[in-house]
């Protein structure tokens, strides 16, 4: 979400219809836990996180070609949903395979990693926009991101949920 604000402060957007758009994001990742962490527990962890990823990605694309806040605001909330059903789901396949007696060392480096990535991907980011000429060129590194990431998961992940395990 780091290019999200100049983006739309480029765009011509206010600094309230920013806060708006960006927080729709929130509202709705954080809104959307409250069905997704139940539905990874129903279905497994693989396919919510492997459609989570490719939903970030659309929603990515979706925020790319949208022209006005109501559609920027839109593309937020499907990569909110996106979000919702990765981001938990990932910290739910880990404790899938962690033995309890080092579950909570296991999250831990697990968390450490994962922020460790978004330092990561924010650099990467900011130098494709900076070398790629447009900031658009760090939302399309994102966008194959996700989607290789994805596609990958949905290759190689082998499921987690010891139900659907198999």
């Amino acid at each position: 979400m780091g290019l999200f604000p100049v983006f739309l402060h480029a765009r011509g957007l206010s600094l309230v219809e920013i806060g708006w758009v960006v927080g729709v994001y929130g509202f709705v990742w954080g809104g959307s836990q409250l069905w997704s962490g139940p539905l990874s527990d129903r279905v497994g962890r693989k396919w919510p996180i492997v459609i989570g990823m490719w939903t970030c990605a659309a929603g990515i694309v979706l925020f790319v070609m949208a022209q006005d806040s109501v559609s920027w605001s839109l593309a937020a909330a499907v990569m909110g949903v996106g979000m919702a059903l990765l981001y938990p789901t990932l910290i739910a396949a880990i404790g899938d395979i962690s033995h309890p007696q080092w579950r909570g060392t296991s999250l831990g480096v697990y968390r450490l990693w994962c922020d460790f990535g978004y330092g990561i991907g924010g650099l990467l980011i900011g130098l494709s926009a900076q070398f790629g000429g447009s900031i658009l060129t760090g939302f399309w590194v994102t966008v194959v991101a996700m989607a290789v990431s994805g596609l990958w998961v949905a290759v190689a992940m082998e499921e987690t949920l010891e139900r659907f395990a198999g």
